[in-house]
């Protein structure tokens, strides 16, 4: 058995890496003594990670996403680790729940979502649970 990772898996973490550094890192100070990300920094960190490639990365390749499986979004996860999610969040992977979208919601949510127009939102329900039971 191999349990290295792949020429494409070390690139895939190397250029998370790099971002994280150069486009996450610098800002932390910033945006800890605030106490928010400013609107500007949050439509810079957006605009570059989608340049760079790594918005989205884990929708599929056929609609602009990434197209990265589970395993490589998580090694995408792992590097963002090294700041604050307050950072990192702004570099969507949006919610797996969105690949099950069927014909004419494709371009109304899946799309959108990709490409950074809409920012996804999920929530659950299930009798006798949650959050109003406490």
């Amino acid at each position: 058995m191999r349990f290295a990772l792949t020429e494409e898996q070390e690139a895939i973490v190397a250029t998370t890496r790099q971002f994280t550094e150069k486009e996450l890192i610098p800002h932390e100070e910033r945006v800890e003594k605030l106490g928010e990300v400013p609107a500007d920094l949050v439509k810079q960190i957006k605009e570059r990670s989608i340049a760079a490639g790594i918005y989205a990365c884990n929708m599929p390749a056929e609609y602009g996403g990434g197209g990265l499986n589970s395993f490589d979004t998580t090694l995408v996860d792992r590097e963002f680790g090294a700041t604050s999610y307050a950072l990192h969040y702004i570099v969507a992977r949006p919610s797996n729940i969105l690949r099950a979208c069927k014909d004419d919601q494709i371009a109304e949510y899946l799309i959108p979502t990709i490409t950074g127009e809409r920012v996804d939102c999920l929530a659950m329900s299930e009798p006798d649970a949650g959050s109003e039971d406490c």
